[in-house]
């Protein structure tokens, strides 16, 4: 996509070429000091979010990778219950509480488990933990790794962790920068489209005349940055608002996306999207329970695939036990059960619901690219490089048009002082 007007131009360029002033209103320049405004602000956050988003299309197996002891269980025989390795955990520290819990159980292969800390009966408030992620052998019990999630920074343990928080939230404290990278979400998918329309060139025929702005014919640093910028915005452009849109679905969820959806389409309630209980609830019941309630409610349903993860929201007093495969282009099928009596209380199913329900199921998939299987990986690894470069094309070639501007500035200041012969 073109950056800002002004400077030097191959003005036989059709894409590129300046209008001739008629005297009358033109939209162009109002588009590029949008443009300008826009790219200029949201630069740095792209440039960063694109090359960790690239890093993290293929997050699990670099964090694998890293940490090849926090993966491998090295114990032989039969896996524990949920109860009983949850069991397990929390004996080695009374002030854990297992919340959540992998259920894959593949010979050598480790189960997680995310722990909160128990209430101190004390002060009333949960005791603070060193680590909230667990990497326990599924067998014996004993923890592999621990670590809190997204603490900084670089060791083997941390990076992948830590590269997801700051891609989501730049490490910011409260909400602060799931809204800001929410808001850098809306502005680059606005930027798109006033980008998009910087491309289209004036007169007929229209697509004889836009086709050189998906070129790339180089030259000098200016030129090939231009191109760059423009080609490659015009080449990825469904792929870049594809993803622009589901950061803004991901971060701003609550605040925009599920108003403005709702707006369309009817949005179907779950257990989980109510109000929270005004106190929460500790856990009475089993996992074990839990689980044994989701696999006859799965089986009932005519569901072969096995339960993959298990976990309990004591804000809402519900247990949650998801089904499916890890490879899956869409989401796991979660079923939910009262925390007290293992009651059916309803389940989120992908690609089931009204439009609006789809389309936020579809927003992780999308902007993860497990939507397409490898290739959506690949494709989104690809795209988010796309981004940086686009980042950086774009400051490249308003600080050349800019050094242009003021030397065509300075050289006119010149010829004005100059005495008449």
């Amino acid at each position: 996509m073109t950056a800002d007007g002004g400077g030097r131009t191959d003005i036989r360029d059709p894409a590129i070429a300046a209008p001739r002033s008629s005297g009358r209103f033109q939209l162009r320049p109002l588009l590029v000091v949008v443009h300008r405004v826009l790219g200029l602000t949201t630069a740095l956050f792209l440039a960063v979010a694109g090359l960790t988003g690239s890093l993290l299309a293929f997050h699990t197996e670099i964090d694998r990778w890293l940490n090849p002891d926090a993966y491998t269980a090295v114990a032989m025989g039969a896996p524990l219950s949920p109860e009983a390795l949850a069991a397990r955990i929390e004996a080695g520290d009374p002030k854990r509480v297992v919340w959540f819990m992998s259920l894959e159980r593949e010979p050598g292969r480790s189960a997680q488990a995310l722990i909160s800390g128990r209430t101190d009966p004390a002060t009333g408030r949960p005791f603070d933990l060193q680590a909230d992620r667990l990497h326990v052998d599924p067998v014996s019990g004993t923890i592999l790794a621990e670590r809190l999630w997204g603490e900084c920074c670089f060791s083997r343990l941390n990076l992948v962790p830590f590269l997801y928080e700051f891609h989501h939230n730049l490490s910011l404290p409260g909400t602060y920068g799931i809204l800001l990278m929410g808001g850098v979400g809306v502005l680059w998918l606005l930027d798109g489209f006033v980008g998009l329309a910087l491309t289209f060139p004036r007169g007929r025929p229209f697509f004889a005349k836009w086709r050189p702005a998906f070129a790339i014919k180089g030259g000098s640093t200016f030129r090939l940055s231009l191109d760059l910028h423009r080609a490659a915005g015009l080449w990825l452009f469904a792929m870049l608002i594809a993803v622009a849109l589901s950061s803004v679905a991901m971060n701003l969820r609550a605040e925009v996306v599920e108003p403005v959806v709702g707006l369309l389409s009817k949005l179907t309630p779950t257990p989980l999207s109510g109000a929270a209980l005004e106190k929460p609830r500790e856990r009475t019941l089993s996992y074990d329970v839990a689980l044994e309630a989701g696999v006859g409610q799965a089986r009932a349903r005519g569901w072969d695939t096995p339960a993959r993860q298990i976990f309990y929201s004591p804000h809402y007093g519900i247990f949650g036990v998801a089904f499916g495969e890890p490879d899956e282009p869409m989401d796991t099928r979660w079923l939910y059960f009262d925390g007290e009596t293992a009651a059916y209380k309803g389940a989120s199913l992908p690609g089931v619901g009204t439009a609006g329900d789809i389309f936020l199921q579809v927003q992780f998939p999308i902007h993860s690219g497990r939507i397409l299987g490898l290739p959506g990986r690949i494709l989104i690894c690809v795209t988010g490089l796309a981004v940086a470069m686009l980042s950086v094309t774009g400051v490249v070639v308003w600080w050349k048009k800019r050094a242009g501007r003021k030397g065509r500035a300075a050289k006119s200041a010149r010829a004005k002082a100059a005495p008449a012969e």
